[in-house]
């Protein structure tokens, strides 16, 4: 039976700083493992957890996470909750107003980012050690205006369950949220972002978005359930199924 405990385990969560990425941080420190938080920008320790290792890194650079996994050494844990918001580029819209370029943009934040993660991980993982990346609903459900952002969120992971096969017995998992309270839909104007919160929450059969923390609960489950690989893990309060 593998070790389901945290403790004395390395977590990194990159895109660790707010949000989704925060919680893990927060939960996986709790079961007392020593957590390291990689952002793009300089973070302020005031408000966040006192307890990380903080490092600045660019998902979107494999210099930038050589540099990251180098400093870090033997990691056991990764959780990558870096994106690109669909809002703030636009493609949140009909393939015939579709500016492709912006598309291309979220394709290499969202979906590249976490390959490139991967890759720079694997010299430094432990056995046993595991990658959770992060899709979204949108893989699969339908919506509207989501051609190009469900493209990328199943192509995740459909790498996902190749990774788990080809990378064996590190294992690979991904989490597909649903709409979650956090910073995503900031790019959003504030009547929109309400409406939209508003109509997705009418949808779901919780009838209510997630909060970062319900979240944040399934990575921990990823990396502690030693016998998950190859696994999307749901987080949508049924929306799959609505």
């Amino acid at each position: 039976m593998t070790n389901t405990n945290l403790s004395g385990k390395t977590v990194l969560v990159i895109g660790g700083s707010a949000g989704i990425g925060l919680s893990i941080a927060r939960i996986a420190a709790s079961e007392g493992a020593r957590v390291h938080v990689a952002s793009r920008g300089v973070t302020n320790r005031e408000g966040n957890l006192e307890a990380a290792a903080y490092h600045q890194c660019d998902a979107k650079s494999e210099e930038s996470l050589d540099q990251l996994f180098k400093a870090i050494g033997r990691v056991d844990h990764v959780a990558m909750t870096v994106h690109e918001s669909a809002a703030r580029l636009g493609i949140d819209t009909t393939a015939d107003k579709m500016n492709l370029d912006a598309v291309m943009e979220y394709c290499n934040g969202k979906f590249f980012s976490q390959y490139r993660v991967v890759k720079a991980a694997l010299p430094h993982l432990a056995s046993g050690g595991s990658i959770t990346l992060t899709s979204g609903v949108a893989s699969r459900a339908t919506m509207a205006n989501h051609s190009a952002i469900s493209a990328v969120n199943a192509a995740i992971e459909a790498c996902v369950r190749q990774l788990a096969k080809e990378l064996a017995p590190h294992r690979m998992n991904a989490v597909a949220p649903g709409v979650t309270a956090t910073t995503t839909y900031d790019a959003m104007l504030p009547a929109a972002k309400e409406d939209f919160v508003k109509k997705i929450a009418a949808k779901v059969p919780l009838q209510r978005i997630a909060s970062a923390e319900e979240v944040a609960l399934a990575y921990i489950f990823a990396m502690k359930s030693g016998y998950v690989s190859g696994s999307v893990i749901d987080v949508s309060g049924g929306q799959l199924v609505a």
